[in-house]
């Protein structure tokens, strides 16, 4: 009996495989590649981890940090920031316009009723006031043009301290002087609405002996600058004239219309700079500025004018003056030291009043403006901030009103 050594060899076992070589070649070749991709899976799932960890771990150290430095915060009074929610609501409880419009109404109303009034009809003030005034039999004074001169609030009370000035004459007599005089009414406003809380009660006027001193030293009169200002108010004011060519490049100042005067004459032009070494041959390089107050006459009818003052800034530009602006305000001299009120004698200056002199003995100079002898100086006044917008100084003897 021959034995086939060949089959003992494989019993118990699977016979090879006949496949191809190549074809065992990729099975293996993916079963590799799940391998790698299971475990880059893995991997990512574990940096993952690991990043939320830390996150988490940061979270928590911030949010302890946090109310670390809240709980600082209150231990130390920290004070909170301010709401701007609440500041606008406090500044619009400071000025209430509506209340201050009704209490301003209620003031002129009453002061009028009140001068006017009389026995018969005190029901007309009942309107405004509680409680029965004593009137007279027939209407004392005839008031018209009512004005509020003044106004303060008293939060507490909710109160308006009124002052009305207003033009106030003998009712029996058409003709007699009108004279401007001042009360002052206490009037409430709530939410219910708005009531005098007395009766008027007249009050002093406003003080007016202040002099203002100005801040143009130089008379210019006859200067190239004061024809220039001259032609440009000729154009605004009675309509000779193109108002724009005497504009500086950039400048808009609207002719007045109807034009409300037939002709204006400069009668005096001060300057803030000393111009006499500037003529019309030699000008003072473009762009200079140069501050004027032009006092002119402007006649209303054939016979008759008025005086006014106009301050202007003017510029040079291509060897000619142009103007810049109608200034708001005039120019005030600069700080200086404040003369003691008790001197006798008014210093002299060499800055024009509002009213500025008419003549002067030279041009393009300063000019002083002389005191007369016996002359009480007005008190020296407080000044508002560095610029004294008054100084003390007797009446200028040149000038000129209306």
């Amino acid at each position: 009996m021959k034995i086939d050594l060949a089959k003992i060899d494989n019993f118990g076992r699977r016979p090879k495989s006949k496949t191809d070589p190549a074809t065992e070649n990729g099975v293996d070749s993916v079963v590799d590649e799940t391998e790698e991709l299971a475990r880059a899976e893995r991997a990512q799932w574990g940096l993952r981890q690991v990043w939320t960890t830390r996150l988490l771990k940061a979270g928590i150290l911030a949010a302890l940090g946090a109310g670390i430095v809240a709980l600082i915060l209150v231990v130390f009074g920290s004070s909170p920031t301010p709401s701007l929610t609440d500041n606008a609501t406090k500044d619009t409880a400071a000025v209430d316009t509506i209340g201050q419009a009704k209490a301003e109404d209620l003031a002129r109303q009453f002061v009028v009723a009140w001068l006017q009034a009389s026995r018969g009809n005190e029901q007309e003030l009942d309107h405004f006031v509680s409680g029965k005034p004593s009137l007279p039999s027939a209407p004392l004074f005839a008031a018209t043009d009512p004005a509020v001169a003044s106004i303060d609030y008293e939060q507490k009370s909710r109160t308006y301290a009124v002052t009305v000035s207003v033009s106030v004459r003998a009712a029996s007599d058409a003709n007699a002087a009108t004279v401007r005089r001042y009360f002052q009414v206490p009037v409430v406003v709530t939410e219910a609405g708005v009531r005098a809380a007395a009766l008027p009660a007249e009050v002093a006027g406003p003080s007016t002996s202040i002099d203002v001193k100005l801040g143009y030293k130089y008379r210019v009169a006859n200067h190239p600058i004061a024809t220039s200002a001259h032609e440009f108010l000729s154009a605004m004011l009675t309509g000779n004239g193109e108002v724009a060519r005497y504009l500086t490049p950039g400048v808009s100042i609207a002719p007045i219309v109807p034009a409300p005067y037939r002709s204006v004459a400069i009668t005096d032009v001060y300057s803030s700079e000393d111009l006499s070494a500037a003529s019309a041959s030699a000008p003072l390089p473009d762009g200079d500025v140069v501050r004027l107050l032009v006092t002119a006459a402007q006649k209303v009818t054939e016979v008759d004018s008025v005086s006014g003052q106009y301050a202007l800034t003017m510029t040079s530009r291509g060897g000619r003056w142009e103007v810049s602006a109608i200034d708001a305000t005039p120019l005030y001299p600069p700080a200086a030291p404040r003369t003691p009120s008790s001197s006798t004698t008014a210093q002299s200056s060499t800055t024009p009043s509002a009213g500025a002199p008419e003549s002067a003995s030279s041009d393009s100079g300063p000019v002083p403006a002389s005191s007369e002898s016996g002359q009480t100086p007005a008190l020296s006044v407080p000044t508002a901030g560095d610029v004294p917008l008054f100084s003390p100084s007797g009446t200028d003897p040149h000038s000129s009103g209306r």
